[in-house]
């Protein structure tokens, strides 16, 4: 899409899992650039100065859970699209997770790449 520029918001609190996904985003085609935030304080400050075309937020983070992070990043851009990392453990939030507009949850422990390939069908990107 000429014109657009694309960039995804990675937001975790583990710096070497940050940059595991952001080289993912980085190899392929489509996304612009990434921006890592490691708290939902940094993310909402980060995202409202640089618009974000997609978030990939970690459901526990230090400040706030990803739910809450989703709820603030709607406020600012209702039409984002927003998907969430989970540990094993956190499967319980799923379902509430869906209920509110996060349009995927994915276990850290997954195919990454799956996640990859759907914040980019999302995008328009191919």
């Amino acid at each position: 899409m000429e014109g657009h520029i694309f960039i995804v918001l990675i937001v975790d609190n583990d710096d070497l899992f940050r940059s595991a996904l952001r080289t993912l985003f980085e190899r392929g085609p489509g996304f612009d650039f990434c921006i890592e935030a490691r708290s939902g304080t940094e993310a909402i400050d980060k995202a409202r100065h640089l618009l974000p075309k997609v978030a990939i937020l970690d459901f526990s983070l230090p400040d706030m859970d990803g739910l809450k992070l989703a709820q603030e990043l709607r406020k600012m851009m209702p039409r984002l699209p927003i998907f969430m990392l989970t540990a094993d453990g956190e499967f319980h939030a799923e379902k509430e997770a869906l209920s509110r507009g996060i349009n995927a949850v994915f276990s850290k422990e997954e195919d990454l790449e799956t996640l990859v390939a759907n914040a980019r069908a999302v995008c328009g990107i191919e």
